[in-house]
């Protein structure tokens, strides 16, 4: 009886069973790229080789904790989509944020993936008892025109008005390596696809916007397909908290950093190594080069 009552306690949201746990992290390296980057925050997980899947786990808590002392009544929320930020809002506790606004600011991928937009402001709006706004298209379409004439449909229209004025964007951070590829996973991108834009120079994106190794934008066959902010958008907004780990997203997570975008980052001990090591050796690169 007493398990009954209590499911039914946390179904409602009386109660909430919570386990506390120490999070270990590594002040030096959040010292450094908040140094190197000017960043406003870095949390860097104090981890090394786990699996992946527990990777994404832990980074989604402590990007939990670190996303609640940002949170306020009254602001708005643009959100991307991700398996790092799905694990963020299943680490989130219960709150109640009547007049927050959650906003879908990317198409959708599509299929069943649990991690796509739509079902990530779900969550989220859920988890803070705010109101969600979805944007009904895909993330990527056939050809210009019909992204045009999508962009100017009212409802499409109004809910990327509303993520630019968005007080917070949250993001992953995505990268060109095939193995942890969110949009080669859904069936966005071919291997081939994903060879081409290596080739061109793009190492990773943010919202579905690719940047190179020095995080400056590579030009894309799908950039004006995409329905979504730009990275002109993202630029205008007060605070980008991106969230991304893990060794194969080392040259993305230095992208991201090297383009200014990125306000608060949170990773993991081996991949803030590694970034900082690139941002080093590239350092030293241009200091000979310019000698």
């Amino acid at each position: 009886m007493i398990s009954r009552l209590l499911s039914e306690a946390k179904q409602k949201k009386i109660v909430q069973i919570s386990i506390n746990w120490p999070v270990r992290t590594a002040k030096d390296l959040e010292d450094r790229l908040v140094a190197e980057f000017g960043l406003r925050a870095a949390r860097v997980l104090d981890v090394e080789n786990l699996p992946y899947p527990e990777l994404l786990s832990r980074l989604g808590k402590l990007a939990a904790l670190e996303l609640i002392s940002h949170l306020r009544d009254g602001m708005t929320i643009a959100v991307t989509w991700g398996a790092t930020l799905w694990e963020l809002i299943q680490a989130l506790p219960a709150r109640a944020y009547p007049q927050l606004r959650v906003v879908q600011c990317l198409g959708a991928l599509g299929g069943s993936q649990p991690c796509d937009s739509p079902a990530i402001v779900q969550r989220l709006a859920e988890a803070l008892g705010a109101r969600g706004y979805y944007l009904p298209a895909p993330l990527i379409v056939e050809n210009e025109e019909t992204c045009q004439q999508l962009l100017q449909e009212r409802k499409i229209k109004e809910v990327l008005d509303l993520a630019r004025k968005a007080d917070l964007l949250l993001v992953g951070i995505g990268t060109t390596e095939a193995e942890v590829s969110s949009l080669k996973r859904s069936g966005y991108l071919s291997d081939k696809e994903l060879n081409d834009l290596r080739m061109g120079g793009a190492v990773g994106y943010i919202c579905a916007r690719y940047l190179d190794l020095n995080g400056r934008p590579v030009p894309t066959p799908f950039d004006r397909r995409t329905v979504g902010l730009t990275l002109e958008d993202i630029h205008r907004i007060p605070c980008v908290f991106a969230v991304a780990g893990g060794a194969p997203k080392a040259k993305a997570i230095h992208a991201a950093l090297r383009s200014g975008l990125i306000d608060i980052l949170i990773t993991d001990k081996v991949a803030a190594s590694e970034a900082l090591k690139i941002y080093e050796e590239t350092y030293r690169r241009n200091s000979v080069a310019t000698a």
